[in-house]
């Protein structure tokens, strides 16, 4: 398991365990709304709008990530294809310096034998 998960497991669970610990009854008052409730139920209730938050505040990044991720691709995709180009030209401008050094080459004279004035 990633150690991410256990740690927000572990959390949970004291989280969990500190909200039953205090479960004694609380007014609660929000703007014009007032109520009697329990406190667990307010810790658990606020813990899980702060990972709400949390969750949503990670997609962003991760949304973020992506998009530069896939651009990131697409430029790899466009210099390999540019790369592959290049390296054709430098094939074909290799092949034609090959060509044009062999036409300029001086026909190789050819070995003079030596005579042996005994053989005459």
């Amino acid at each position: 398991m990633d150690w991410k998960f256990v740690l927000a497991l572990v959390f949970a669970l004291i989280v969990a365990i500190f909200a039953l610990q205090n479960a004694g009854a609380v007014d609660i008052s929000f703007l014009n709304f007032e109520m009697s409730i329990s406190q667990a139920l307010v810790i658990l209730i606020s813990a899980f709008f702060g990972a709400l938050v949390v969750l949503l505040l990670s997609l962003v990044r991760w949304i973020r990530h992506q998009s530069k991720l896939k651009n990131l691709a697409k430029t790899v995709n466009s210099l390999e294809t540019e790369n592959k180009q290049l390296k054709m030209k430098l094939d074909d401008f290799t092949k034609k310096l090959d060509e044009l050094e062999q036409q300029n080459t001086p026909p190789s004279e050819p070995e003079l034998q030596e005579v042996n004035p005994d053989d005459r």
